[in-house]
């Protein structure tokens, strides 16, 4: 999930050079809600029967319209504006808002999750304050709205339990989404859809990546903490940055590179220290 989530942003810059914001939306939506059930049917077609019209539902669809259209129109908007590398950092803000908002309902991280956090959150500063292009005000402002935007539609799937099986309610929020955006297509005049919007690996490398991310986040929601659910978000503008630079040609500064080092140490300090408090529970 680290490496394919920070893969999307550098891809995402290119493709909405060229294809509509919308449009990407909506292929991606459809595109991933057919690889969902696809692996639904392959794996566990029994669980196709369980699907009923009840106020499950109604926690898919929250979910699923808060994280696409409305996240991921966020992040293809801002991606159409600023490098992918710099949307991809402002997502490094995530646990740090987890972090918060833990302590906030009384469950306190411990003092070495919160010191990883923190190194990590001050290596992003660094980052941020150092990009290899110019960046502006409105596209780091609808890249954070994204952000809160994901923020709370991970608490409202953690907080109300779906009551399906993970694979089959990606699937179903994801078709949710697709289905939204397909409604706005009729509402919002956009160009059509050509072929080679769709057959092209950056579109179909997208396409994949939200299929796998979304199943991937949503299995994990439940599992780990939050400190730990969050830290993709520190990995990603190494991935975006390595791709840009190695891909799509970006520069990338001394100062980037050192920041991603100090960065990699939060991450690991974060890591094993989720380990170590799963051991000590299973002990328990």
């Amino acid at each position: 999930m680290w490496i394919v989530g920070g893969a999307i942003y550098p891809f995402l810059s290119e493709v909405t050079s060229s294809v509509d914001l919308l449009n990407i939306i909506f292929i991606r939506s459809v595109g991933a809600a057919a690889i969902l059930f696809l692996a639904v049917a392959l794996t566990m077609p029994g669980s196709l029967k369980l699907i009923r019209f009840d106020k499950r539902l109604i926690t898919l669809g929250v979910t699923g319209l808060i994280f696409s259209p409305i996240c991921s129109g966020a992040v293809a908007w801002a991606s159409s504006k600023e490098p992918g590398a710099v949307i991809a950092l402002i997502y490094s803000i995530l646990p740090a808002i987890a972090v918060v908002y833990a302590a906030l309902h009384r469950r306190l991280p411990t003092r070495n999750s919160v010191i990883g956090v923190v190194i990590a959150t001050l290596s992003v500063a660094f980052l941020i304050g150092a990009p290899s292009e110019s960046v502006s005000a409105i596209g780091i402002f609808v890249a954070f709205l994204s952000v809160i935007a994901w923020f709370i539609g991970t608490q409202i799937w953690i907080n109300f339990e779906p009551g399906y099986p993970i694979l089959l309610a990606t699937a179903i929020q994801v078709s949710i989404s697709a289905v939204a955006a397909g409604i706005l297509k009729i509402f919002i005049s956009t160009p059509s859809i050509k072929s080679e919007d769709v057959i092209n690996f950056n579109m179909i490398f997208l396409i994949a990546a939200l299929a796998a991310q979304y199943w991937a986040y949503m299995g994990m929601a439940d599992r780990v903490s939050p400190e730990l659910l969050t830290s993709f978000a520190f990995i990603n503008p190494l991935v975006a940055g390595a791709i840009g630079y190695f891909i799509f040609q970006q520069e990338v500064s001394v100062v980037q590179v050192i920041a991603g080092v100090i960065l990699l140490i939060g991450v690991f300090i974060v890591v094993r220290e989720d380990l170590k408090k799963n051991s000590q529970t299973k002990r328990i």
